[in-house]
């Protein structure tokens, strides 16, 4: 093995000349289907490559048997034989669903719910599942009980949540690709902290827990993060032929940049905090870079949107309450159980119960912003937004510790997380795709965002960035 291990500090790479070698996950289904790359030899590949990082970047939450599940899907399935892993929050036959909590039994389930059948259909081997923040409820995977999940790029800082674990393992060539949610910037924040890609869907638009339905506001898509964006947007499309809702257009195989658009620069946040100027020069100078392209750029403020202060408030109470539906539901909320939960979780939980008069009004609020989200597009003019993912840039690893005063940790994500949390309202796409690095050599992401429907467009967006600006790895 070629592969440098390194540890606090500094990155944690997993990149060799092994069989997997550079590719990603579209390469690695190229060569499996080519017969010069076979399935066993990718999954002890990947296998090899995780083992070797682990120690430093903490991302995998539990191994099923050696080799993992095998494709459970056709051979000509688009990912047929790619090593990939599972975000711990999901039910997927063999593997516990613990969602990144000591509170829970480690008991592996016995089948797939509708979001891991949905995965594996694209034809990934599943090897593992991935580390997460306590119920995905944080920006950050760091416990009260055991060692944090770290930034590849440099282990002394977070990478991110609440896709955490999956973001790891993808951003340090361990795996070529792996499965993420988000529900408020979970896969779109660590894909900026990681230099990875990561499309949030239309609401709805892939498979979901059906439990999910019946929220007032269901702010949860699934997705995946990956290295390239053919990967992504092959992975949306092998999705879409497991299961499309009709309700929506089909967003296809997109291969490539489109026509020219308008597309809104969006340089504020609705939170008191901003945007940090690091976050912002890479972006407004992408603007630039897509103007010289033919591209006509415009700019947006909050008043356009129709979102203030008050959407922070709304949706922290929201937040309150999904923590206590999740840990009720889980059967967390027990007496033997409740006292392993964070403390940031069970803070959480106060806060949910003290703010339960508001919730009638932050719904009706929350539920408001679609319509308001929708109607900008159309009278601005505009087909897409552009945004820094981060308003804040990596935090070192303790700046999100769990164990916090809650008034201070809810402040410090505050400032982190200023404008994700807009698109899983919303119910529109967003995508976030690397976009330069910040002075610690940590990597920043760029946000395009778009009206229901509109993936294609965000992906042929982001293809032209990544011709434009070709995309770093872990190992240049």
């Amino acid at each position: 093995m070629t592969t440098e291990i390194t540890h606090a500090g500094t990155r944690a790479n997993a990149f060799t000349d092994d069989a997997l070698g550079t590719l990603d996950a579209t390469g690695v289904a190229e060569a499996i289907a080519a017969g010069t790359l076979g399935v066993a030899e990718a999954a002890a590949a990947a296998t090899e490559r995780i083992r070797t990082v682990d120690p430093a970047t903490r991302a995998v939450r539990w191994w099923l048997p050696e080799g993992g599940t095998g494709p459970q899907a056709p051979a000509d399935a688009a990912f047929y034989g790619v090593p990939s892993a599972i975000k711990e929050n999901t039910a997927f036959a063999g593997l516990p669903t613990t969602m990144g909590s000591a509170a829970l039994p480690a008991t592996p389930v016995k089948r797939s719910g509708p979001v891991g059948e949905q995965f594996a259909a694209t034809g990934v081997n599943v090897l593992a599942s991935t580390v997460m923040p306590e119920f995905g409820m944080t920006a950050s995977a760091e416990f009260a009980d055991r060692a944090p999940a770290r930034n590849p790029w440099n282990t002394d800082y977070t990478v991110g949540g609440s896709s955490s674990g999956s973001a790891g393992l993808v951003a340090s060539g361990a795996l070529p690709i792996a499965h993420g949610n988000d529900g408020g910037g979970s896969i779109r924040i660590p894909a900026a902290l990681n230099g990875l890609v990561g499309l949030k869907g239309t609401r709805g638009r892939l498979a979901e827990l059906p439990a999910l339905a019946v929220l007032p506001v269901n702010v949860v898509c699934e997705g995946v993060l990956t290295r390239t964006v053919r990967d992504t947007a092959r992975y949306f499309a092998a999705a879409e032929r497991h299961r499309r809702n009709p309700a929506l257009p089909p967003v296809g195989h997109v291969r490539g940049p489109g026509r020219r658009r308008r597309i809104g620069l969006v340089t504020e946040s609705v939170t008191e905090f901003g945007i940090a100027a690091e976050c912002l020069a890479p972006v407004r100078s992408l603007a630039d870079e897509l103007t010289d392209q033919g591209h006509e750029i415009v700019e947006l403020s909050m008043a356009d949107l129709r979102v203030d202060g008050g959407f922070v408030d709304d949706f922290l109470h929201y937040w309150g309450l999904l923590a206590g539906l999740e840990v009720a539901v889980t059967g967390a909320v027990t007496p033997g159980r409740f006292g392993a939960l964070d403390p940031v979780t069970r803070s959480l939980l106060r806060s949910g119960l003290f703010g339960a008069p508001s919730i009638p009004g932050a719904i009706a609020r929350l539920r408001a912003v679609t319509g308001n989200y929708e109607r900008m597009f159309v009278e601005r003019g505009v087909d897409a937004m552009l945004s820094p993912t981060m308003t804040n840039t990596t935090p070192r690893i303790g700046h999100l510790d769990p164990a916090l005063p809650f008034d201070k940790f809810m402040s410090r994500t505050i400032a982190m997380v200023g404008i994700t949390p807009l698109n899983n309202v919303s119910g529109g796409p967003a995508i976030s795709v690397p976009c330069g690095f910040d002075g610690a050599g940590l990597p920043l992401g760029a946000q395009f965002a778009g009206p229901a429907g509109t993936e294609a467009a965000l992906l042929e967006l982001a293809y032209e960035v990544e011709e434009l600006r070709p995309f770093a790895r872990i190992d240049g």
